[in-house]
């Protein structure tokens, strides 16, 4: 397990090294003979969890219960959805790691600025990765934990209480009919129960940290834009009076590496596209539903709710921040192309700055569907659109 989380100075131009073990752990890269791991798991969990679920308003679960439920499978679709979409997407989620790996391993011998931005982003990727798997662990901890802590004090100190207030309904981790067992009343069953789904749970939270890989991917892929802009500042400043054959040899791997960052961007959007629709609808009516709940409810279920509010919530702003960071950097190298003073150079070179140009004003975006672009703006949007949609809900019932 140590060795599985080392990190050596060779992974500092390597595509998120330690996370692909885990990957391949599951069959996600490497073996995909081990891909039969993931979908038992995937078939446990919905055994465990999924199909257990009320979606019906009956009397012992009323019309909140049902959105508290509805909301939790809404979040498991998600996480189903997501990995089983890279499963199947595997082919071109290899070839954008490969490319990624192939564009930074040419900086791998250079002592430069380029190199050392490679460098400081891999060091910063490799502290959000510890840091978001912290943060997952969080989330086990607060759904998982907190119900028995509050549970079994309050079951056996009820025989404090008036005969009256001696029946305890239990808090639950997630709104469940467990196979006819009385997981609300019953000690046994409620036990049972949490142990049931709690290593379920924590695969959901892996699951979570998986999906973190794509926010990396995503900022691996605007690292390579932002190569293409140091480059061009190193041609700025390097190229007054040089000899036209070492122009030209830098200017053609600059135009190399910048269309390897495009075709990323491609790729990168052929794996996420039906990933970030799914989300988006996802987080709209999560977000509305987990609103109506939290203010209707005022007991401590809120914190499970919460917890999934929460997650989802800095899922959508991590595709969006770094959506938009790719199309601004992108957007930044038409700029720097710009400021090179091209128009003074014989047209041999003015022909590769006019293709830097040209291929940096195609927007390079992350989409949902092809048609609706991940980034702030658009985040902004969907918070709005989800709280139009909860006072909505609120008004009619």
């Amino acid at each position: 397990m140590v060795n599985l989380f080392a990190r050596t100075p060779a992974d500092n131009f390597r595509v998120m090294p330690y996370n692909l073990r885990l990957f391949a752990m599951l069959g996600l890269w490497g073996d995909r003979r081990k891909l039969y791991r993931l979908y038992v798991l995937l078939l446990l969990a919905y055994v465990a969890i999924i199909f257990p679920k009320p979606v019906r308003i009956t009397d012992r679960h009323p019309f909140e219960s049902i959105v508290r439920s509805v909301s939790e499978l809404i979040f498991a679709a998600l996480c189903y959805l997501t990995i089983i979409i890279l499963a199947i997407k595997s082919e071109p989620f290899r070839a954008v790691i490969r490319k990624l790996e192939q564009a930074l391993e040419l900086f791998r011998d250079r002592q430069d600025q380029c190199s050392q931005l490679i460098i400081e982003v891999n060091a910063n990727i490799h502290r959000f990765s510890l840091g978001y798997a912290k943060l997952n662990l969080l989330y086990v901890l607060l759904f998982n934990v907190i119900p028995p802590i509050y549970n079994y004090p309050r079951y056996f100190l009820q025989w404090r209480m008036p005969e009256d207030n001696r029946t305890v309904e239990f808090m639950l981790p997630l709104m469940q009919d467990l196979y006819g067992l009385d997981v609300h009343h019953n000690i046994l069953h409620y036990t049972i129960s949490w142990v049931a789904i709690t290593p379920f749970c924590v695969f959901f939270a892996l699951i979570l940290w998986f999906k973190g890989a794509l926010f990396m991917l995503i900022r691996y892929n605007t690292l390579l834009y932002q190569l293409v802009n140091r480059l061009l500042q190193q041609y700025d400043r390097e190229s007054a009076g040089g000899l036209l054959a070492q122009k030209h040899r830098r200017l053609q791997q600059i135009v190399q590496l910048h269309y390897r960052a495009i075709e990323c961007t491609k790729l990168l959007d052929s794996i996420l596209s039906l990933i970030l629709l799914i989300q988006c609808v996802g987080c709209l009516l999560m977000l509305c539903l987990m609103l109506f709940y939290i203010t209707r409810n005022h007991s401590l279920n809120v914190i499970n709710i919460a917890v999934l509010l929460m997650s989802i919530f800095i899922e959508m702003m991590c595709f969006s921040y770094l959506g938009n960071q790719l199309t601004e950097e992108n957007a930044n190298i038409s700029h720097s192309a710009f400021n090179c003073r091209w128009y003074d150079e014989p047209i041999v070179i003015r022909k590769y700055f006019l293709r830097i140009i040209l291929q940096a004003h195609r927007k390079a975006t992350i989409t949902a569907g092809k048609f609706y672009n991940v980034n702030i703006v658009t985040f902004a949007q969907l918070i709005k659109t989800s709280y139009t949609y909860y006072m909505i809900m609120k008004e009619m019932f």
